[in-house]
């Protein structure tokens, strides 16, 4: 075994104060005491002499995904996805903290921009009454009850003139649960909005809440709903003869009252 030198305190301590001079003296001293004038090491093994390479945070190099100046803003914004992919890519085979701080640091200017552009939007809108869908369709609370109400009042109008133009035809079953209770509840609608309806029983045998119900003897197949599902319930246009599924199964009263004010007032794209 080789004997252990004693550790040279003195040396220790005259590096110690010069670690807390300036940073060139410190370097100087550095050299003074690690290395003899023909480069060659002067200490012993207790002194680790090897100067470390200049340490680089690689995380807070700062963001350049080395696109052109002119490149086009769909160009810029590729790049970017891509750096970012990239740095991702690179955390996950080396998951070095420096890269890890990369990768996020990188995400959070990404989420920057994003955070930007919507404030952005908002603001752009709130300012622009023709690009303000809420004006057409609101969200809040107070506007959207007006909403709903002037709605409602404008679906009822139209309803009660619907049987100048049209009709209902609703297909049922006796055997159809759903049919059951959908029935009366046709009924009731009907009444109350002054609806003509032609109910049709798929055996001939009488519906619930229509016992008036006409066999079918072909008429779903006319109407293009052979074999669809009961009950349905279709509008039939008496100028263009034209027919218009409302819907199949059981539909709640406004369902049903949403549907044909849709259907019969608004043309395709108006509500969205």
């Amino acid at each position: 075994m080789i004997p252990r030198r004693p550790y040279p305190l003195r040396a220790l301590a005259t590096c110690l104060a010069v670690a807390l001079t300036s940073p060139a003296a410190a370097a100087a001293e550095w050299r003074g005491w690690c290395e003899a004038p023909g480069g060659e090491q002067t200490l012993g093994w207790h002194f680790y002499c090897d100067r470390e390479e200049e340490y680089i945070d690689e995380s807070r190099i700062p963001f350049d995904p080395g696109v052109p100046a002119l490149a086009s803003a769909t160009q810029r914004i590729a790049a970017i996805r891509q750096a970012l992919e990239e740095s991702r890519a690179a955390a996950i085979l080396d998951p070095s903290p420096a890269k890890v701080a990369a990768y996020l640091h990188l995400q959070r200017e990404t989420l920057e921009r994003a955070a930007a552009f919507s404030d952005a939007f908002r603001r752009t809108v709130w300012a622009t009454p023709d690009l303000d869908y809420t004006l057409t369709r609101p969200v809040g609370a107070l506007a959207k009850q007006l909403w709903s109400d002037a709605r409602r009042g404008e679906r009822d109008a139209a309803l009660r003139n619907l049987a100048e133009r049209y009709g209902l035809i609703y297909l049922g079953h006796p055997a159809c649960s759903e049919c059951k209770v959908f029935g009366p509840l046709l009924r009731a609608f009907a009444l109350r909005h002054g609806l003509d309806v032609l109910a049709v029983s798929m055996t001939g045998e009488a519906l619930e809440g229509w016992p008036e119900a006409v066999p079918d003897n072909g008429r779903a197949a006319a109407l293009g709903l052979d074999g669809a599902p009961t009950p349905a319930v279709v509008l039939f246009d008496a100028e263009t003869r034209e027919v218009l599924p409302v819907g199949f199964g059981v539909l709640a009263e406004d369902q049903l009252a949403e549907r044909i004010f849709v259907l019969t007032q608004r043309e395709t794209g108006h509500d969205y």
